[in-house]
């Protein structure tokens, strides 16, 4: 089996630095990659064990898990949407080359059209505005696209901001359900402050 966590001991993710940025100006301001580091070693492995061959990320903030995870895995296809919220906050999105990016909102039309140039995508990760109606619409718009799985970030609703997420994820009651929920050590927590909910409407999900 590969050793992520190895692989992954140089990225940045949630720590104590990010999240003293979020709690003194409302964002997290840092080019990091805001994911759980132990739930992001959980999707690092769902995503060797069900082959997932091409990825598309709703929401990148500056392309951190984009650019982790194009240098593990030979993605035969990647996409990411974003509208520039941490350009807004003074920093950079980067993303690697061959990374096809729709800069704007994916409530649009534009970004409908956009999402049916790409054709099937294995996983679809949502991880943008995080209000209900929000994550329920993307929720929807790319559960009409060809895709295998579609997954949610901060399923556990632990702050106020992600109850909306944690919501609609209790409302997903028909498919496969698979939650990679674990304690956020980097905080010093024995709980998750996250979680990624992955969902399928046929396949079944293993862990």
């Amino acid at each position: 089996m590969r050793d992520f966590r190895a692989e992954l001991a140089g990225e940045r993710c949630w720590d104590r630095g990010v999240q003293a940025s979020f709690e003194a100006r409302g964002e997290p301001d840092r080019d990091a990659i805001l994911q759980n580091r132990e739930e992001l070693l959980g999707l690092c492995r769902f995503i060797e064990a069900h082959q997932v061959r091409s990825y598309l990320e709703i929401g990148v903030w500056t392309g951190g898990l984009v650019r982790a995870l194009c240098r593990l895995f030979p993605f035969e296809r990647v996409a990411a949407c974003d509208h520039g919220w941490a350009e807004q906050r003074g920093l950079h999105i980067r993303l690697p080359p061959q990374v096809e990016f729709f800069r704007g909102d994916s409530e649009s039309a534009e970004f409908r059209r956009w999402r049916a140039g790409l054709g099937p995508i294995d996983l679809v990760l949502i991880d943008a505005n995080h209000s209900y109606h929000a994550v329920k619409r993307d929720f929807a718009v790319n559960r009409g696209f060809p895709h295998r799985f579609l997954a949610l970030h901060d399923i556990t609703g632990s702050s106020r901001h992600t109850r909306g997420v944690a919501r609609l994820w209790r409302e997903l009651s028909q498919g496969h359900k698979l939650e990679i929920v674990r304690p956020h050590r980097e905080l010093g927590l024995e709980h998750s402050t996250m979680g990624i909910g992955v969902w399928s409407e046929r396949e079944p999900i293993g862990g």
